[in-house]
């Protein structure tokens, strides 16, 4: 009997022992089951960065980044009836003036160049009405080559002056004049 109590202790103990075993393997598996988890954890926390810059860009239109001028030496039909002139002192004003138109259907043209010394800018080229004071004895027309020309070109604008009326009693005379608009394009 003292043998079966012996054994029946040194069982007790070896299974406190092997409980005690049993819950220290249990509380490593959770140690271990608790880092993993915040090692996983802490790996999914660090994800991408974004940086991000932000503001504001502003430009101002400015007249001198457009220009477009009267250019080189204006050609005429007939130096003995017409002259035409680009004004020194504005390149943006020119003069063309007719005398010596005697019969019905005599004609005289002033060919002027315009060019576009923009650097970037096209310009689109329209004309008003030709002004004429006297349109009762002469039609003044006109006729641009190119309506649109690039930073760089140039293309040309011709005035016509015909006297459409032969005079009778008196010298006729007329106040004429056109204007040219070119307004700035892009590219």
């Amino acid at each position: 009997m003292q043998l079966e109590k012996k054994n029946r202790e040194k069982e007790k103990a070896m299974s406190k022992e092997v409980r005690k075993l049993s819950k220290n393997k249990k509380v490593i598996g959770i140690v271990l089951l608790v880092a993993i988890i915040l090692i996983a954890i802490g790996y999914a926390a660090i994800s991408t960065l974004q940086l991000n810059i932000s503001g504001q860009a502003q430009a101002t239109p400015q007249q001198s980044n457009f220009t477009v001028i009267f250019s080189g030496t204006p050609e005429v039909s007939d130096p003995s009836k017409v002259t035409a002139e680009i004004t020194e002192s504005n390149n943006l004003k020119a003069t063309m003036n007719v005398t010596g138109l005697v019969s019905k259907g005599d004609t005289v043209t002033a060919t002027y160049t315009i060019e576009n010394t923009s650097n970037d800018l096209a310009a689109a080229l329209s004309a008003e009405e030709p002004t004429n004071s006297n349109t009762e004895y002469f039609d003044v027309s006109y006729d641009i080559e190119q309506s649109t020309i690039q930073a760089g070109e140039t293309t040309t604008v011709t005035v016509t002056v015909e006297l459409i009326k032969t005079p009778i009693t008196a010298d006729e005379s007329s106040t004429i004049g056109l204007t040219i608009n070119a307004d700035p394009q892009q590219p």
